[in-house]
């Protein structure tokens, strides 16, 4: 009757075994389906924004505290002629007549508004928050 009674455990396990093992590659194929279907690439670090979101999220904030995140884009204010230039080698682009032109006007009015150096500004945004 021991063999019996071993045969019954080993096929339990068995049982248990290909159950956990179902899980598994459904919860695989759940995965697999939300993967991008073409490869991704990852964004350059040496722009100041992403290396400022890395140093962030590497300090062990969460980017999902949306209030830092509200609190680091400047406001509309007054501009100062010392923060109007152009990131890298790239011109700003002409406000044409186009249905696009209000849209484009206004990311050129908000350009003028960010720092210069915004890695600077994430810092001490950061360690404003810290203390």
């Amino acid at each position: 009757m021991g063999k019996y009674k071993q045969w019954l455990h080993h096929q339990e396990i068995g049982r248990r075994l290909r159950d956990q093992i179902n899980t598994l590659e459904q919860e695989r194929a759940r995965v697999q389906k939300m993967a991008p279907s073409h490869p991704t690439t990852l964004p350059e670090l040496e722009n100041p924004l992403i290396a400022a979101l890395l140093s962030y999220t590497r300090a062990g904030n969460k980017l999902s505290n949306i209030d830092v995140i509200k609190a680091a884009i400047p406001t509309m204010g007054g501009s100062n002629p010392d923060q109007r230039r152009p990131a890298g080698n790239m011109a700003p682009p002409s406000v044409g007549h186009g249905a696009d032109s209000g849209v484009v006007a206004s990311l050129l009015a908000r350009a003028d508004q960010i720092p210069t150096d915004p890695l600077d500004q994430m810092r001490k945004l950061s360690q404003s928050k810290d203390h």
